[in-house]
């Protein structure tokens, strides 16, 4: 079946979710103000979408399996076991997200597999690996937005040290050298509870201090400590998550910016809105500013520490007129997006492979063979391989879109 359909999208209330952005953006009220974290588009078996259709409602994951090659693409079908690889989301934060990472392939098989062997329910908190897939991912701004994303350059970490001296001093005594990134941070972040304590006690009542006499800014390191400790450290303690604050790049994006997270690269969101694209997984490996479950054995095994710069990307014009993407080197996904003016055409006609695309302004019509369906913000279609389609706007209007790179058509096939 050749016809674009509309997806029902779910949503996961994690505690950290705005209750505002995904509400207003899909025209719901949330007068109880339930936090809306996630908006899920995809076929992930913790919250696929389900395709409606003929009054019917299947979820993607198991009406992808009906025709694979068709829906997906041939290519894509053989290349990914006749599976959806990407998992598109509008993420909404109003508070830190924990500090975390995503294992590689190979550590999420065998993560996956030892969890099976032992028993552990996949519902289970006590949960590492969801599934035996990698997670690189992409996240472009939606809003103004902040957040932490791989270990600062070695010469920042060693100003943190001078410059805090409870740090440094506690590194110095366990004969850690600032250029052995990783035996530094895994010296903090195996520090007993009371070690924790004793290490940021006294710093955290100097930034408050500091904080009483300056106005701290979201531009402000110190601002997300304050605001890190105020909402995850509890009675009494201090939480080790904090240590990630101070070594970790911190990020601003403006809306249209983005940034590409590789397997293996330490994080956290802060605040801010923005749409994400993944690898079809669900695989978390959390060490810190979180109630979740926290294994930080099995996080130092997966973190890759390199310590650099952020790279904030721009998206790129495509061949399409109105079209944008941004380039990342993931096999699974590429995400683009569409920004109409007022009387604008977008025609794509030679879309090889499958298409999730999500309205985030205005209100559009589309366009394919014998169809003709009103496309409006905080609605979410999918467009199968090789449909050709138009889409005209009255009004200004704007999409994004998910799919698999075309410059992969030759090795797919």
């Amino acid at each position: 079946m050749q016809r674009i359909v509309r997806l029902k999208t779910g949503v996961q209330h994690y505690a950290w979710g705005d209750p505002q952005f995904i509400p207003s953006l899909m025209g719901i009220k949330n007068k109880c103000e339930k936090p809306f974290a996630e908006l899920w588009m995809g076929a992930h078996p913790d919250l696929p979408s389900e395709v409606l259709l003929d009054r019917t409602r299947t979820p993607l994951d198991k009406f992808i399996a009906n025709a694979p090659s068709d829906f997906l693409g041939a290519p894509v079908a053989r290349r990914f076991d006749n599976r959806l690889p990407f998992l598109l989301k509008v993420l909404s934060a109003a508070k830190p997200l924990s500090i975390q990472a995503h294992p590689c392939r190979e550590k999420a098989i065998s993560g996956f597999a030892r969890e099976q062997a032992a028993g552990i329910p996949l519902n289970s908190p006590r949960r590492n690996y969801k599934d035996e897939n990698h997670k690189p991912e992409l996240f472009a701004a939606l809003t103004e937005f902040h957040g932490l994303r791989g270990f600062r350059p070695l010469a920042e970490v060693a100003t943190v040290l001078d410059e805090t001296p409870e740090l440094g001093a506690w590194a110095e005594r366990a004969g850690v050298s600032t250029y052995d990134l990783e035996h530094l941070y895994a010296t903090f972040m195996k520090l007993t509870q009371n070690e924790v304590d004793a290490v940021l006690d006294p710093v955290m009542h100097r930034l408050e201090e500091e904080s009483a006499k300056r106005e701290l800014t979201r531009n402000d390191r110190e601002y997300w400590l304050l605001e890190a400790d105020r909402e995850f450290s509890t009675e009494g303690h201090r939480d080790r998550g904090l240590f990630s604050v101070f070594l970790l790049n911190l990020v601003r994006l403006s809306p249209g910016e983005a940034m590409f997270l590789p397997a293996g690269v330490l994080h956290a969101y802060l605040e801010g809105a923005g749409v994400e694209i993944m690898a079809n997984s669900n695989n978390v490996l959390r060490g810190g500013l979180t109630s979740k479950h926290i294994d930080i054995g099995e996080l130092l095994d997966n973190v890759t520490f390199e310590a650099r710069k952020t790279e904030v990307l721009k998206p790129n014009s495509s061949n399409r007129p109105y079209e944008f993407r941004y380039h990342s080197p993931a096999e699974e996904f590429e995400l683009r997006f569409v920004q109409l003016p007022e009387g604008g055409l977008y025609e794509c006609n030679d879309s090889h492979f499958i298409e999730i695309a999500f309205a985030v302004e205005g209100q559009s019509r589309i366009y394919a063979q014998d169809q003709q369906l009103e496309f409006i913000r905080g609605e979410t279609i999918l467009i199968p391989a090789g449909v050709p389609y138009r889409v005209e706007t009255m009004g200004p209007a704007m999409f994004y879109k998910a799919t698999v790179p075309a410059a992969q058509k030759l090795e797919l096939e």
